[in-house]
């Protein structure tokens, strides 16, 4: 009978390490069943899950697997997972998708606790978190920043309108901007976004900006200033 073992693999990233590990495996006709790969840091967590045929010996290639691991300087781990368990955990994973997306000048533990507690409130578990911003440097100004990170989460809200309330009353309260949208192939396929330009791409008004080229900048100003 066929074992399912979930492998977890961190250290310091090299080059060729999956190649290295998904190489082994590969000899002894391992089936991958999920996997995932993290680099913070320089540091790496790698997560696989695989299905080792029954006329295999688990423990040969988890042997070569811990050998060869220690040997490029990387903790890993094993655990068994049972075929029930594993069922279960597919099961779950077909219920609808959401994208949540996090976006503010800097992005801090106290964010990411609200953002995480509502969605747990309403019945979604994060299955990813990923970085969508680049790295800030620290001597930066945060008003020099922008930091978004996305949420992939999933699950069954017993209200959405509830839902998008709860996030939009966190924004308000946090000052940043949260996005909730349905992870579908009509979101991936967006290629055009419409929003307003002044003071929200922008820290301006670009109709003071051509009156001041037109000599007229104060007069134009009293205007919007009272729009």
């Amino acid at each position: 009978m066929s074992e399912i073992i979930l492998i977890n693999v961190s250290g310091i990233d090299k080059p060729g390490l999956t190649s290295e590990m998904t190489a082994i495996m590969a000899q002894y006709d391992i089936r991958i069943l999920d996997i995932g790969q993290a680099v913070i840091h320089e540091h790496l967590t790698w997560g696989i899950l695989v299905e080792v045929p029954g006329d295999k010996e688990s423990s040969s290639v988890l042997k070569d697997l811990l050998f060869r691991m220690h040997e490029l300087e990387q903790d890993v781990s094993f655990k068994p997972v049972s075929k029930e368990e594993y069922a279960l955990w597919v099961e779950g994973k077909g219920k609808a998708r959401y994208i949540v997306t996090l976006l503010s000048r800097s992005i801090s533990a106290e964010q990411i606790s609200h953002v995480s507690a509502i969605t747990a409130r309403h019945g979604l578990n994060i299955d990813n978190i990923t970085r969508l911003s680049g790295r800030p440097a620290v001597e930066q100004s945060i008003e020099q920043t922008k930091a978004c990170i996305e949420f992939s989460v999933r699950g069954t809200p017993p209200n959405l309108d509830d839902l998008r309330q709860d996030f939009l009353a966190i924004g308000n309260e946090l000052g940043v901007d949260i996005a909730f949208q349905e992870d579908s192939i009509f979101r991936r396929n967006r290629r055009l976004v419409v929003f307003d330009m002044d003071s929200t791409l922008i820290q301006a008004e670009v109709i003071d900006e051509l009156a001041i080229e037109a000599g007229v900048g104060d007069q134009v100003a009293e205007i919007t200033e009272f729009a």
